[in-house]
């Protein structure tokens, strides 16, 4: 993966490539478009240099575009919202779209400075296939019942897994009567046994700029991180912000490493698997919060027992198109590679002999 040294250019050129490859060639096209105007010193160059040192890593390219597209989805740039499927346009694969891009960008500029510097929301819930199938083989390994802490959370999505529908051809697991459902096509042959008797016993987040599901604004700036001509996975999103606003999920808008040093000061709680898990998150964490999240785990382990295991489950980037998903349990500390995923979760490829 790339590092801290990536530059802009490098960063918009990479995020190009990724968009097409990733089946967005909308995008693909606009941030092509944007790069020149980079390279050219025009406002593009303004808006980006000097937001962060670590432009690859804190999604910077994304946080621009998806500005754009949150202005495009309130109603504010008729010109470029015509481009986008997901506000009812059509992209007719012309580079009108870059000049009208930037037009917006020139009529709403000091919303672009304040959008370029707000976190990334990929609360992208294609990831949860991968995730519920690790939920599962925790579950049937240690026939407790799960406390979930998630960290980056977002709007929680992801920690309402359990209220989703999967069916992987062989097994099933969920809410057979859920508008988010995954099918066998996700998974790539074997595909895991999903266990169909988890039980969730609790579940709480963390994330430092949390999303209000019962909030419109909170709503559409949710979407506006998504790709507009990629109808399925909003199509998706919304099913799952309204699962969310029948099933709220506590959201706690601290630091990871403060948060975890919370919930797990007594060590893991009896009569359940703690589990601690995250979703692309790992990158857009200071290197003190990540230490201190390791520490917080490596403490808690020390304290977990066979009644108390505890569990971190996360997935995260391996290289430019795949994450893997990475188990470790204590006690033991033992870490286990259960998959690799693309990064929308989709071509799920099971490695752990169930």
């Amino acid at each position: 993966m790339a590092g801290p040294t990536f530059s802009v250019e490098q960063t918009l050129r990479a995020q190009a490539n990724t968009c097409v490859n990733m089946g967005s060639a909308l995008y693909g096209t606009l941030l092509k478009g944007l790069l020149r105007d980079y390279r050219s010193s025009g406002v593009t160059k303004s808006l980006l240099d000097g937001v962060t040192d670590r432009p690859f890593h804190h999604a910077l390219a994304l946080r621009y575009v998806a500005t754009g597209h949150l202005i495009a989805l309130e109603g504010n740039a008729p010109d470029l919202a015509r481009h986008y499927p997901s506000c009812g346009g059509t992209w007719d694969g012309s580079k009108h779209v870059v000049d009208d891009f930037l037009a917006t960008v020139a009529a709403n500029e000091a919303e672009f400075r304040r959008g370029v510097r707000r976190n990334v929301q990929t609360n992208e819930v294609g990831r949860a296939a991968v995730l519920t199938s690790g939920f599962s083989l925790i579950a049937k390994r240690h026939q407790l019942p799960l406390d979930l802490l998630e960290i980056g959370s977002s709007a929680g999505l992801l920690s309402l897994w359990n209220h989703y529908y999967y069916d992987t051809g062989e097994s099933t697991l969920g809410d057979d009567s859920s508008p988010v459902r995954f099918e066998p096509e996700w998974w790539s042959p074997p595909p895991p046994d999903l266990h169909d008797g988890v039980v969730v016993r609790s579940r709480r987040g963390s994330d430092i700029s949390p999303i209000d599901v019962g909030l419109a604004d909170d709503r559409t700036r949710m979407l506006s991180f998504l790709w507009p001509d990629q109808d399925v996975r909003i199509r998706r999103m919304k099913d799952a912000l309204d699962v969310a606003s029948r099933f709220p999920v506590r959201i706690d808008p601290m630091d990871a490493g403060d948060w975890l040093s919370l919930r797990l000061d007594d060590g893991p709680a009896p009569g359940a698997v703690t589990v601690v898990f995250h979703s692309i998150v790992w990158q857009y964490l200071s290197i003190n919060t990540k230490d201190h999240v390791r520490t917080v785990l490596a403490d808690a382990g020390a304290r977990a027992t066979s009644e108390s295991p505890l569990c971190w489950l996360r997935m995260e980037p391996v290289d430019a198109a795949h994450a893997d998903l990475r188990l470790t349990t204590w006690p033991g500390g033992t870490e286990e590679v259960l998959a690799t995923v693309g990064y929308h979760g989709n071509n799920i490829r099971w490695l752990h002999p169930d």
